[in-house]
Order: structure tokens, then C-alpha cells, then sequence
């Protein structure tokens, strides 16, 4: 965009403002080429003795530079401490640069030293420009790599760079934190009035400092927004299980054009509102108007109406008719490739492919179908406060059917119609109407939990060895899970597969029920054997789980900041019935023990009884709720450590003492 209403004076005023803080952000940062000895003396992050490298400051600044076009300049300039041959990797620089049309980023002053202790005495090896190639990853962005020369174990990097862009609209953000810890993280920007950006703040970790100025140009009237955020002593973001994306909790800061307003012109809104993105959403040729094409598949649908009387049997044929038409090839995406008639044709595309196809099907059927924004677990959460599509990358179909909601997907033909895929359990999704016929979120909730039964009887003789029968009962999520794994590997190799041994168990001739009704439950049966001894035992140890308890807590962190999302609910039942050898009577049994969870949110049972020679053990665990927030996480880690402690107790059997 052209700044044509400026002034001459004005566009000189803030090229002088531009170079004036440049100077001023520089001699406010560690000085570029200036290293102590104690970086390079260091041996351990003693806040992180696992470190493999820390990053010992971290500067950015970003400013606006107006020529003949607005451009936005942005400066890094950062320090890091290798500690060990794990955190080479941070050697490894790589700076996305973006392009479309004829407006791109570029990088420039691209600087670099390596620094390491030689007999004393500080050596710096220089990266050289030969060093610095680009790389180009589509039509849209390319990369700027380099690696820093002679790193080894106690050295200290530094680099610098400048990306000029024409992209003024999008602010750089900027993160505080990464996957090693940081010493010192701070980031500035010089904003001009006529700019009105929202900041969004995200993460766990404190601010240590944070201020804002408004300063009059120098030789104008127009005032200029200076910002300073600074975090110190932040903590290595690591990966857990059972969340969506790290990236949700990563602390970092992002921004938002909402509104500029130049001098002699009416303030223009960039940011705009739900309804704005919906009204564009439908005029958009490779979304909206596909909703509309539809004249290729009438026969199809006539077929269905004329063989199924209920509209849930016709919604459900309509989804099967989807599914085994297109099949997806794996990518995301709010837009269709081209069409949906070429997807149809082809029998392949992406989610929006398929999913518009799916409710431009269902519209012509009848249905109030509506398409769902929708942004992956892998995506990151799309938050309520900022109306921005790019924080959607997914589409799904909504259905309202005599009071009751359905939300569809037909990317897998192991999909039963109402249930989505697990990387789509994330939070709420945008329903693709106008405010005013009921459009807005809604939440991305299963349909169903993840459930499985396990059922056995054995029977155990003097020798210490078991023969038995057991039953594997897979229902919702836990089910989906496991008939993606078998038609991955294709049934006979999972059946061959499936015949191995659990410690002392051996298991085999393995049988599969229910496999292609994805509506039932998938059963999956086996013969139990374990070998025991040559000779009469007169003490005879029993692992009540026979191999299938928890054997380590999954949550590892003593103190977790961010949340425990499964997606959904758990329930996990184990039922086995054993028959003990006469002559034997029992000497050690754990303790039975029921725990609950804090306001319901699950529980663990665990009984056994004895009847004679007869042995019933039952452990079942219960999370009533998908996600469990950080201040819940303590009493999280510690129902777990029971449960791992309680499956690792044996029954203790001893010969009966004879006259």
C-alpha cells in the first residue's frame, strides 16, 4: 500500500525516528561481538542442569519504515550457550521469509560469530556469506539458512539479521519461549499512531517487565507508540503427553491490526468481525459457492431417498456415500482444491473437499447443514477474541436434526456418522452463519468416550502354569483407534502380530469380532498360556493383571503449567476370574482400594474376592472429563502413582500344610 497522503516532511520525520531508534535499541542490547568469559566458563544452566544449551539473551525490535511504501523492518540478535553435543541443533538457523505477489520479505545484515575458550584465550570464528543459502519451500515462502561454524560443547553462538517486509499489516511476533531455557528475552517496537495493533499475550511465564511510551516524532506532530516487554530466567518448554499443540503454551506475544488512519482519511478497519468473515466465507468461490454446485450428484441422492424412509438413515447414507467416494489425501485446508465435482470425479481431495461435499449433499437432501471452522489439536486453539480465518485450518459439517446436533466429517471410512476424528477434538469451532440465523461456537464435543472391557478366566495348576481365555472389548475412540491400526497393517498381519508374549505371558490364536461394524463394539479374543516350573511349587506368585496393568505414571512433571487434554472421557474396565490348584490356599492379596478424583472427575477401583478356589479381581479406572486444568495436575500425578503402585501387587498362593 502506497502512503500517498503523507507529507515530504512527514516521511522524513519518520525516517529519522526509524534510524533514531535503531541506535537507541542498540545500545540498549547486549553488544553484538562482545562476549564474557564467564559464557564460554559455564559448564551447566544450574536452573536446568539438563539443558542441553540455553539461550543466554534473546533481542527483537520492530519498527515501521515509510518510503514510498510502508514497510515493516525487523532486527534480531541473539546469543546461545551450547552445553552439550544434543544442542548442535540450535547451530542450525533457518529464517522464513514470506511472498506474495509482488510484495515479499527480505533478509539482510546477516552476521554471525562462534566463540569458544582455546587455551585461555577467547578464538571467534566469523560465519561467512558463502555459508548463507536460501532455500525454497513453495511458491509462497523461502528460507534463509545457515550454520555456525566450529561449534562444539561449551560454545557460545551469536547472530543477528534484519527482514524488511511489505507485510506492514502483520507485526512480527515474538516468543519468549523455547524448547531450552532463556536468561533474557526482550522485545520492542516502535508503533506510529496511525497504527492500532492488539496484543495478545499467551503462555504461563510472567512478564519481568513491561512498559509503554508515546513519543512526538522528531520534527512533526505525530506521536509514536514505543514498546518494551521483557521475560528473564524463563523455563525450557517441554512436550507432555495428553495436550493439543505446545505451542498453545508457549509464552509468547502476538499482534493484530485492527484499524489505521492516516492523516486527511476515515479510520479503515483491518480486523474485521465474525460476520465479515462468514459473509466472505460464502461469496468465496472455493468455499461458499460450492455449497451451491450440486447438480452433478442428484442422482445419487434420489437413489438414497428412494431406498431409506428416516431422515437419520438418509443422513447417515449420505455420509457413507461421501466416504467411500472421495478419499482423503491427507491435507487440511479451509478450501477446496478446485471443486467438489472434481474431487467427486477424481475420488480424492482435502478436508474441504470432502467435507463441502458433504453438507452441499445434505442441503440438497433437506438438511440444515452448515460447514464448521475448525483448527486442529496440531493447529492450536482458535480463540474467541480475534475474528481471524488464518487460525483455522480444518472444515467440518454441522446438522440440526429435530432438536438434536450432529457434527460430520467423511475423511475416514472408519468415521461412524457423528463422531469426529481425535485431531479434531479442540476446543469450539465457528458455525459458518451470520449472527442473526445462528451462527457463533460450538463445542467440538465427542460422541462417546474412549471404553474398553477386558474379560478372562485362567486357571493356574502347582507348576506355576496358566492356561486361559480372554476378551478384549473396544467401544468409541478406543475402538476407532484400534481398526485404524488393524486396517493399516491389514488384519492377517495383525492377527500375526497380535500372537506374542506380555513378560510371562504367551497369547495366541487371536480372532476379531465386529470389525467392519464401526457402530458396534470391535472384540478382539485370545488363549492365555504362561509356563511355569518342572516340579510342584510350594509358594506360587500371581500377577493379577496378567501384563495389562499401568507399569509408569504417564505424567512425569512435578509441576505442570498448562493443561491435560485427552479429547474425551476414559473407562477402562479389567475383569479376570482365577481358578487357583487345590492344595493351595492364599497367603499375600493386595488391598482393595476405591479413589475418587476431586469433584467427580474419575475414580479407581480395585477389588478382589475369593470364593473358594475361585479368585475375581477387578480394577477399573474412570475420567469422567477430557481435560483436566493445571491446578488439577497434582491430584492428577498422584491418582495415577496409585494405580501404578496397586497393578504391581501380586497375589501370593501357598501349599497348604499336610498332616
Amino acid at each position: 500500500m502506497k502512503a500517498k497522503t503523507f507529507t515530504k516532511v512527514l516521511v522524513i520525520a519518520m525516517l529519522f525516528w526509524g534510524a533514531y531508534s535503531t541506535a537507541l535499541a542498540q545500545n540498549e542490547a547486549a553488544k553484538f561481538g562482545k562476549i564474557e568469559e564467564s559464557e564460554l566458563l559455564m559448564k551447566v544452566y544450574d536452573q536446568d542442569t539438563s539443558a542441553a544449551a540455553v539461550v543466554l539473551s534473546d533481542f527483537g525490535y520492530s519498527r515501521f519504515l515509510f518510503a514510498n511504501n510502508i514497510k515493516l523492518v525487523f532486527e534480531r540478535h541473539i546469543r546461545i550457550k551450547i552445553l552439550k553435543k544434543s544442542g548442535y541443533d540450535w547451530a542450525d538457523v533457518q529464517i522464513p521469509l514470506y511472498r506474495n505477489g509482488t510484495r515479499k520479505e527480505v533478509a539482510s545484515g546477516i552476521k554471525g560469530y562462534t566463540y569458544n575458550l582455546v587455551d585461555g584465550k577467547i578464538v571467534k570464528d566469523k560465519l561467512e556469506s558463502k555459508a548463507v543459502f536460501d532455500e525454497k519451500m513453495n511458491e509462497n515462502v523461502a528460507v534463509k539458512k545457515f550454520t555456525m561454524p566450529n561449534v562444539k560443547e561449551g560454545s557460545v553462538i551469536e547472530y543477528t539479521y534484519t527482514v524488511t517486509s511489505d507485510f506492514f499489516e502483520t507485526l512480527q511476533d515474538w516468543e519468549f519461549q523455547t524448547s531450552i531455557p532463556t536468561v533474557w528475552s526482550e522485545y520492542r517496537a516502535q508503533i506510529p499512531e496511525y497504527f492500532d495493533y492488539k496484543f495478545q499475550f499467551m503462555g504461563y511465564h510472567s512478564l519481568h517487565d513491561n512498559n509503554s511510551e508515546r513519543q512526538a516524532a522528531a520534527q512533526s506532530n505525530m506521536m509514536n507508540n514505543s514498546y518494551r516487554w521483557v521475560m528473564k530466567d524463563v523455563p525450557a518448554l517441554r512436550e507432555e503427553r495428553f495436550i493439543t499443540t505446545i505451542d498453545d503454551y508457549r509464552s509468547k506475544i502476538e499482534f493484530e491490526l485492527q484499524q489505521v488512519k492516516f492523516p486527511g482519511e476515515l479510520p479503515r478497519t483491518i480486523s474485521g468481525s465474525w460476520d465479515d468473515i462468514v459473509k466472505d466465507l460464502l461469496k468465496e468461490d472455493q468455499f461458499g459457492v460450492q455449497l451451491n454446485r450440486n447438480n452433478f450428484f442428484k442422482n445419487e441422492l434420489a437413489a438414497v431417498a428412494a431406498k431409506y424412509s428416516t431422515p437419520e438413515q438418509k443422513l447417515e447414507a449420505i455420509h457413507e456415500l461421501v466416504k467411500k467416494t472421495v478419499k482423503w489425501n491427507g491435507k487440511n485446508g479451509l478450501y477446496t482444491t478446485s471443486s467438489i465435482r472434481k474431487a467427486y470425479d477424481n475420488g480424492t481431495g482435502n478436508v474441504a473437499d470432502i467435507n463441502l461435499l458433504l453438507t452441499s449433499m445434505l442441503l440438497e437432501a433437506g438438511f440444515d447443514a452448515t460447514p464448521v471452522l475448525v483448527s486442529t489439536r496440531e493447529h492450536g486453539r482458535a480463540f474467541k477474541g480475534a475474528a481471524l480465518i488464518t487460525k483455522f485450518n480444518y472444515v467440518i459439517a454441522h446438522v440440526n436434526l429435530d432438536g438434536k446436533t450432529y457434527l460430520l466429517d467423511a475423511t475416514s471410512p472408519l468415521l461412524p456418522m457423528g463422531m469426529l476424528p481425535y485431531r479434531v477434538l479442540n476446543g469450539e469451532g465457528y458455525l459458518v452463519k451470520s449472527k442473526e440465523t445462528g451462527g457463533g461456537w460450538v463445542p467440538l464435543k465427542p460422541s462417546g468416550g474412549y471404553a474398553t472391557f477386558f474379560n478372562g478366566e485362567v486357571t493356574l495348576n502347582e507348576k506355576g502354569e496358566m492356561t486361559g481365555k480372554a476378551t478384549e472389548s473396544h467401544s468409541g475412540y478406543s475402538a476407532l483407534f484400534k481398526r485404524e491400526e488393524i486396517t493399516d497393517e491389514g488384519e492377517a498381519k495383525y492377527l500375526e502380530n497380535f500372537t506374542k508374549e506380555v513378560g510371562e505371558f504367551k497369547i495366541d490364536q487371536p480372532t476379531l469380532d465386529n470389525l467392519k461394524d464401526l457402530a458396534g463394539i470391535l472384540k478382539i479374543g485370545y488363549n492365555i498360556t504362561a509356563s511355569g516350573n518342572d516340579q510342584q511349587n510350594s509358594v506360587l506368585y500371581l500377577n493379577p493383571m496378567l501384563g495389562h496393568g499401568e507399569k509408569e505414571n504417564p505424567f512425569k512433571l512435578e509441576k505442570r503449567l498448562y493443561p491435560v487434554d485427552f479429547g474425551f472421557n476414559h473407562d477402562e474396565t479389567y475383569m479376570v476370574k482365577f481358578n487357583i490348584p487345590a492344595g493351595y490356599e492364599l497367603d499375600e492379596i493386595p488391598k482393595n482400594m476405591v479413589l475418587s478424583l476431586p469433584d467427580n472427575g474419575g475414580k479407581f477401583t480395585y477389588m478382589i474376592s475369593v470364593q473358594g478356589s475361585v479368585i475375581q479381581v477387578l480394577s477399573k479406572i474412570s475420567l469422567n472429563k477430557p481435560v483436566f486444568y493445571a491446578q488439577e495436575y497434582p491430584n492428577l500425578k498422584e491418582f495415577y502413582n496409585h494405580i501404578v503402585a496397586k497393578h504391581a501387587e501380586q497375589i501370593v498362593l501357598k501349599a497348604k500344610l499336610t498332616n
